[in-house]
């Protein structure tokens, strides 16, 4: 009986796993992996490269050939995204350029984050394709349920930090020119480069709860390690905030600060709930809480 027994775990532990080859590895097994993994790099490369020549090549409908709303009857779309932020973010900065090339790096570097926004989805797919074979049928649709949650808080933390963040370090950070007696000059390529890199950093900061909770379903994590490692998740990142952000005041680390805590004590409330919910169906089923 103890063997059918643990025969029967195998058989239930391997369902939804492909077959693989008897008596290990095999180096075809790997080639074959191997091809399909660079098929799959290939082809979001490729989609990345579609994406970017698109979104850099968009000329100005009403000046197709240039004029004074088009970047030479392209990328007017981002030229605009430029000027509302110079005169939102920058009043009285005159931005100058430190090199000939850095007019077009400027350009560039927004044209390649928003290339890599946009087709992350379907990067997000070609990972997930590769690795779906490998993977239970309980963890796919772990994978699936938190796509869906990963998107949606990466916007939310992009927004929130092209809206608030960046405002505020930049107004912050503006106030210490007349103090040291400068004129208000910046290069455009810095000040493309981080209107792109707050949002970015804010976006994938808010993801975190999509990489804990999975780790509390699967019972590697539980509640009451997410509530004890609370002041030191706190302190940890107020420092990684504090020593990235360029504000050496550290006000503008406030914004960015409050709502990662937010988000912390929110995902110890559904970890809780989650252990409430399976105790409570393992009662049911007339079995020892977890």
């Amino acid at each position: 009986m103890a063997a059918e027994a643990s025969s029967s775990d195998r058989s239930d532990q391997n369902q939804g796993k492909p077959p693989s080859e008897e008596g290990g590895f095999g180096l075809s097994s790997f080639l074959g992996h191997l091809s399909e993994l660079s098929n799959r790099l290939k082809k979001s490369l490729f989609a990345y490269i579609v994406v970017l020549a698109v979104i850099s090549s968009i000329p100005d409908p009403l000046h197709p050939f240039g004029g004074s709303n088009s970047f030479y009857g392209y990328n007017f779309l981002l030229a605009d995204l430029i000027r509302v932020a110079e005169t939102t973010y920058a009043p009285g900065v005159t931005f100058i350029a430190q090199s000939p090339a850095d007019p077009v790096f400027a350009f560039l570097n927004l044209s390649m984050v928003a290339a890599l926004l946009i087709s992350l989805p379907y990067i997000f797919y070609q990972i997930y394709g590769f690795v779906a074979p490998g993977l239970y049928q309980r963890e796919k649709r772990a994978v699936r349920k938190y796509i869906l949650p990963f998107s949606l808080l990466l916007a939310i933390g992009g927004i929130f930090g092209l809206l608030i963040v960046f405002p505020i370090v930049m107004k912050i950070l503006l106030l210490f020119f007349p103090v040291v007696g400068v004129g208000k000059y910046m290069a455009i390529d810095y000040f493309v480069n981080f209107l792109t890199l707050v949002p970015l950093v804010t976006g994938l900061a808010f993801t975190f709860p999509v990489f804990i909770i999975p780790l509390v379903e699967l019972r590697v994590l539980r509640a009451q390690q997410l509530s004890s490692a609370r002041k030191w998740v706190y302190v940890g990142f107020a420092l990684a905030v504090s020593i990235a952000n360029p504000d050496p005041t550290d006000l503008s680390s406030i914004p960015i600060i409050v709502p990662i805590f937010v988000l912390y004590e929110i995902t110890i409330y559904i970890a809780k709930r989650i252990e409430k919910n399976r105790a409570a169906k393992s009662i049911a089923q007339g079995l020892a809480p977890p």
